[in-house]
């Protein structure tokens, strides 16, 4: 089971020149506009917060961890959301680098928010992103403390509870870490996926 995390962290960390390749890409194919600043800042944060996740967890500090999963979609969920924007992409953008909160801005029939709910339930009804929704709901309670946080911090044998407070993670399964760096991958893969349509739509005009 260690061998097995050990390749879904290689897995994540070989994104890295991935996420770099599809940066450059963007950058040659339509230089340096509103919405390519926009890609071009989620592909940063994705970048390093693979880099962390794979960090905390050879520091066996899942804990730490797992909210970076929550995050990683958190950027899939606001690129998604361009495209479903009452605004064309370089308008989005700009409103966005100017402060607007995207939970704010309306879709295309300009009757509901682009909050993140909405862009769950949107999201998750794409081919091969069903996963969304279960991952958008189990990051969250990471992020803000609840039963995950509680049963991380203990282990139960029959009658026997075994817990504390550690500088490890112990109570936590592989398979659980598994999950998490799969996710994570899986969030990156969608973001440079995403970019790269978009590139293919730019180039075509």
């Amino acid at each position: 089971m260690k061998d097995e995390l050990e390749q879904y962290l290689i897995e994540l960390e070989n994104e890295g020149d991935k996420l770099i390749s599809i940066g450059k890409q963007l950058l040659e194919n339509i230089g340096m506009t509103e919405f390519s600043l926009f890609c071009t800042a989620i592909l940063n944060r994705t970048i390093n917060l693979n880099r962390g996740f794979i960090t905390l967890i050879n520091d066996s500090n899942y804990i730490a961890a797992a909210p970076l999963v929550r995050l990683n979609l958190d950027s899939l969920l606001r690129l998604f959301a361009s495209s479903q924007s009452e605004f064309d992409y370089e308008t989005f953008a700009q409103k966005v680098r100017r402060g607007e909160k995207i939970s704010n801005l309306k879709d295309k029939t300009r009757k509901k928010k682009l909050k993140d709910f909405e862009l769950v339930e949107r999201l998750k009804e794409i081919k091969g992103l069903s996963w969304v929704d279960d991952v958008y709901k189990a990051g969250s309670g990471f992020v803000h403390l609840s039963i995950n946080h509680i049963n991380s911090s203990y282990s139960i044998d029959g009658e026997i509870m075994t817990g504390g407070i550690r500088k490890n993670d112990e109570f936590i399964s592989n398979t659980e870490k598994i999950a998490a760096a799969h996710y994570m991958t899986q969030a990156s893969r969608g973001i440079r996926v995403f970019i790269g349509d978009w590139i293919n739509i730019m180039n075509k005009k």
